[in-house]
């Protein structure tokens, strides 16, 4: 895979649907020097759709069990890391963290390739509206 280079700059990133890359390779966007979005070819993303999600209750039930644990924690989690990220591992939170890879690397570091929680400490979760794909055309 080749990497193409885009320069960050104040206007926001603009790929055209002419480029070359665009449907046969992934494109990754990078700000100093690290990745913050990729451009897939449209057969791997709805590949992608297919899969089941990662750590589902039917697919790990330790996975589960670290959910469970997290909620039970929950109450006291609020009064003292509101608002922060937790790492929920063996049933305790084993690192905090402003955002969640603040707290994935050093636990994946630690404990390795394990089911781990990870989530933001708040009464609500947070809600993520991610339109569908849609082509412009000129």
């Amino acid at each position: 895979m080749v990497d193409r280079v885009l320069k960050e700059v104040n206007a926001p990133y603009t790929v055209t649907a002419d480029d070359e890359a665009i449907g046969r390779q992934t494109i990754i966007i990078r700000r100093n020097d690290q990745p913050i979005a990729v451009v897939l070819p449209y057969a791997e993303y709805e590949e992608l759709l297919l899969r089941p999600a990662i750590g589902s209750a039917g697919d790990n039930p330790l996975f589960e069990r670290e959910r469970a644990a997290f909620q039970r924690l929950l109450p006291e989690l609020l009064k003292t890391h509101r608002g922060e990220w937790v790492a929920v591992v063996d049933g305790q939170a084993v690192e905090f963290g402003p955002d969640f890879s603040s707290v994935i690397v050093p636990v994946r570091r630690r404990f390795g390739q394990r089911p781990v929680y990870v989530h933001e400490i708040s009464e609500e979760p947070r809600l993520y509206t991610i339109s569908s794909p849609r082509v412009s055309r000129r």
